[in-house]
């Protein structure tokens, strides 16, 4: 099964130019590396909820920039320079929980500056931007990155395992099982949870049956009945309600737009 946290971000890659990804993994996690340009008439990009947090290099050379972007919690459009390159660094959960000194749950729906959030790596967005193409950037990353990518020292064993039974349950897991599973109490899961992850468990949840549901409509492969129930959804008004509200689009009008982008 696909890993539902590596994220999807279909504008990115639907309505900008010269898309292109990467995923590498770090310690047996997913980071999904990621590139693009914007054009005159597409400054606008719709991002949905896909429960990570984004890294993202304005490589504008002469005002390069550096953010760290949260999880937005419903579908929006972002405004993006035109005529510009951006690069970007998609973390898991679990690898997000690691950025040094910045609490999640204050970037969920928001993009903070690097220097506002990583002091340690303010001047990175200077650095990427110097770099020629897309592959030179993932190597600088990594090069200066390696603690985040890498680091594992700050990790709670109870949110790694609940973080990692929510997605191999497609969001299916309640806290009562996780309860049962790790002898915590309801109360305390949900409050260690959003404590860590800055939002809640049955949220979290919600945000992996809808990625899982956006996979099935971008790859195209199944009928929207058979995305549904695939993604957890086994009332159809409830999986077109909850699909609006976190793509902005309906799942046809999605299908349809993935057509006219191809």
């Amino acid at each position: 099964m696909e890993e539902f946290i590596s994220g999807i971000q279909y504008g990115f890659e639907w309505e900008t130019s010269r898309y292109t990804e990467r995923k590498v993994h770090y310690g047996g996690q997913p980071v999904v590396y990621y590139q693009f340009t914007t054009d005159a008439a597409e400054r606008l990009v719709r991002v949905v909820p896909d429960g990570c947090v984004d890294l993202l290099f304005c490589c504008d050379p002469v005002y390069p920039s550096a953010s760290v972007c949260g999880t937005v919690l419903q579908g929006k459009e972002h405004y993006f320079l035109p005529h510009t390159t951006y690069f970007g660094v998609r973390l898991s959960a679990r690898l997000s929980l690691l950025l040094p000194n910045l609490p999640l749950k204050e970037v969920i729906d928001v993009q903070i500056p690097f220097e506002d959030s990583l002091a340690n790596y303010k001047d990175m967005g200077a650095i990427i931007a110097e770099r020629p193409g897309f592959i030179e950037r993932i190597t600088c990353f990594e090069k200066y990155a390696m603690p985040i990518l890498a680091g594992d020292a700050r990790s709670i064993p109870m949110i790694d395992y609940c973080v990692t039974a929510m997605q191999r349950s497609n969001g299916g897991v309640t806290i009562r099982d996780l309860a049962q599973d790790t002898g915590y109490s309801d109360r305390y899961i949900r409050t260690k949870f959003e404590q860590s992850l800055g939002i809640s468990p049955k949220l979290y949840n919600r945000i992996i049956r809808f990625q899982r549901a956006l996979g099935g409509i971008t790859r195209g492969e199944s009928s929207l009945s058979d995305v549904a129930m695939e993604g957890g959804y086994f009332d159809q008004s409830h999986f077109m309600k909850e699909f609006k509200s976190f793509s902005q689009l309906t799942p046809i009008q999605l299908r349809n737009h993935r057509k006219s982008s191809s």
